[in-house]
């Protein structure tokens, strides 16, 4: 009880003594860390709460052994991020800025900035930490670890002194156990929830340079803008539209060199993603559109109040009640002339849940996420919050001038607002305390099947997967790392490229209706694109790969549900025409030995794609069209035998 009087009292001489480090534009700094040391040690207990509410991410009893091992998380679009994150990392240290040619998928595809933007910052973390799943899972822990210190820092810029800026950290590390972060967590959502501390901290040093610039806090600018860029781009691009009406109020009060400087600060964060970008620009082909029509599911701002972007009546609390606290802080920050504060943070609070509600009613802003930038306004919404709290407190210690009696009230009111919630309150201090488990690693049923493919296959051959709509996980995408074998499906159920269209669902394959297959197509198709066995669960997949004569089931496969692994009778061969024998097919190169074109020609069961280096480089690359898949095939003109052809792909 006397460090909490203490801590008021501290607070209240504070703001008693903000006239001292006013600036000379009327902005009012309050005093720092350093002269509050007290509040240090809050800080220090923020964090380490929120390293031990980390580890329950990956062990329910804080064991550090989860987090250090070599087993993958398995929830959600983690194992694809993490496939992927193996992927771009060797491409960076190639030169190739993330991209890389993956021919142990749909018969080859490029991995780019466009299809599976958010392995990212898995690249990252094993450009640094190594091709290891470790250094995945400590990589998604620091994500978690910098919250607070994030959101304290932001309140620092913003003039706030360290009790608003703790309790900032405080409110903003509820938000992120809530239930809509958590399940972003558990999906995947790494660049997203990166992003919008990038976002938030960006704003903050915005400010700050609004009412002094300097060569740190340009600095700051240069390098969030480096991170926004690289961590999500569209949410960027989004921040940016937002943030020009605070531009705009602003820079007429600087000088050229202030806005010149600024701007030089933007445009070398894009440039210093330039490399991925123009990857990005330049791979926008492969992306299916986006429909168009309105959603139908929500109509109503009711509907999207009862939809989960809210989580559960907790979590609804939680944010309604951070949003009006932003709201309220924001007329707080208007009333002390902190306006560029205001406007930067408050009305981002209320813009960015209005277009979350948008959402509802066309449908391409649902299928960009823009839905979750609910998530991003709560976060906003926590520094003006503890403003607004701050504020409510100095108010009262104007009215009773006494430390203990200030407690005494802020008490009575708390519980005054918290005995009629205190069931949200506990459910919203349990989450906080103990997040949702991740799952880590393979099951028994994944791991037997895992090794029924490797058993029962070979890598001559690709083996066309089912994909499930109900799978749950995208764990089939660490098949090739754990199996050595090629696949058609396992990508996903919407993958959003033009390479998945030859897979296999529950009624369809190749995007044709099963029951429409004759024999002799399906033999086509599994001579063309290489496909020496299937794996189906469906009822209607079984019973076509029965009934086929081409092929016979080899064994039993569970997952999930109980499934056939086929194997298909004619001979499997990656060359479609002419002769080779394939010594190297992933994605650092392709090499073939001993060839002998027909024609003049070899064809390959493998996607055609720009940017390949040919050796030796009098062999031609060009594609072999296909009447039926957007995609054609590669074929080489070779016009006499070559002992060893190798394909490197360069993505240029």
């Amino acid at each position: 009880m006397l460090l909490l009087i203490r801590l008021v009292r501290n607070a209240v001489a504070g703001y008693d003594s903000r006239l001292m480090f006013a600036n000379m534009d009327g902005r009012v700094d309050e005093p720092g860390f350093g002269t509050r040391p007290a509040w240090i040690v809050v800080l220090v207990a923020l964090g380490l709460g929120q390293a031990a509410t980390t580890l329950t991410l990956f062990s329910p009893d804080r064991s550090w052994r989860p987090l250090c091992d070599e087993r993958p998380i398995v929830s959600g679009r983690h194992p694809l991020h993490f496939y992927h994150g193996i992927l771009g990392a060797q491409s960076w240290k190639a030169g190739r800025f993330g991209a890389a040619y993956d021919p142990a998928f749909q018969a080859g595809y490029p991995k780019t900035p466009i299809f599976d933007s958010g392995s990212r910052p898995a690249e990252l973390f094993l450009l640094i930490g190594g091709n290891r799943a470790a250094a995945y899972k400590i990589g998604l822990a620091v994500c978690c670890l910098i919250v607070p210190f994030v959101f304290a820092g932001g309140a620092r810029l913003l003039g706030q002194g360290p009790g608003t800026s703790c309790l900032t950290a405080a409110l903003a590390q509820l938000a992120w156990w809530s239930g809509p972060v958590q399940k972003l967590l558990e999906q995947g959502n790494i660049d997203w929830l990166l992003a919008g501390q990038t976002v938030f901290l960006h704003a903050a040093l915005l400010v700050r340079y609004h009412h002094g610039a300097g060569v740190r806090i340009w600095c700051g600018l240069l390098l969030t803008a480096i991170f926004g860029w690289f961590c999500h781009p569209i949410l960027w691009i989004g921040f940016a539209v937002l943030f020009v009406p605070f531009y705009l109020a602003v820079a007429l009060q600087h000088s050229g060199f202030w806005n010149l400087a600024l701007w030089a600060a933007w445009c070398g964060g894009a440039a210093a993603n330039l490399g991925w970008l123009l990857d990005w620009l330049r791979f926008c082909w492969i992306s299916l559109p986006i429909g168009n029509a309105a959603s139908e599911s929500l109509s109503e701002l009711a509907d999207w109040w009862a939809s989960d972007v809210w989580g559960s009546g907790p979590d609804r609390l939680l944010a309604i009640t951070l949003l009006g606290g932003g709201f309220a802080g924001a007329v707080v920050l208007l009333r002390r002339k902190q306006t560029a504060a205001a406007l930067a943070l408050g009305a981002s609070a209320l813009v960015l849940p209005l277009l979350s509600a948008g959402s509802n009613y066309w449908k391409p802003l649902e299928s960009v996420g823009v839905a979750k930038l609910l998530v991003l306004g709560i976060a906003f919404a926590t520094a003006p919050c503890a403003t607004a709290v701050t504020a409510a407190l100095q108010r009262i210690h104007q009215l009773v001038r006494n430390p203990a009696a200030t407690i005494v009230a802020a008490l009575c009111l708390f519980g005054g607002f918290a005995v009629p919630l205190r069931h949200h309150l506990r459910d919203i201090a349990t989450q906080s305390a103990r997040a949702r488990t991740l799952p880590i690693g393979l099951n028994d049923e994944q791991q037997t099947l895992i090794q029924v493919l490797k058993t029962n296959t070979n890598s001559g051959g690709r083996i066309l997967f089912e994909d499930r709509m109900h799978a749950g996980s995208l764990w089939t995408a660490l098949l090739p790392m754990y199996s050595d074998r090629c696949y058609l499906g396992g990508l996903g159920m919407d993958p959003g490229v033009e390479h998945v269209f030859a897979r296999l669902t529950s009624h369809s394959l190749a995007e044709r209706p099963l029951a429409e297959w004759t024999d002799s197509e399906l033999e086509r198709f599994c001579r063309r694109y290489n496909v020496s066995h299937v794996v189906c669960w469906s009822p209607d997949a079984l019973t076509r790969f029965h009934n086929w004569s081409g092929c016979e089931p080899a064994e039993p496969v569970r997952e999930k549900g109980d499934g056939w692994l086929f194997h298909v009778k004619q001979p499997a061969s990656f060359i479609l025409k002419g002769k080779a024998r394939v010594s190297q097919i992933d994605s650092n190169r392709i090499a073939l030995n001993d060839v002998e074109p027909e024609d003049g020609q070899v064809v390959l069961s493998l996607h055609y794609q720009d940017g390949w280096r040919v050796s030796p480089s009098y062999v031609q690359i060009e594609p072999e069209p296909d009447p039926y898949d957007p995609i054609p095939l590669m074929r080489l003109r070779v016009t006499s035998p070559v002992m060893r052809l190798t394909l490197t792909w360069e993505g240029e």
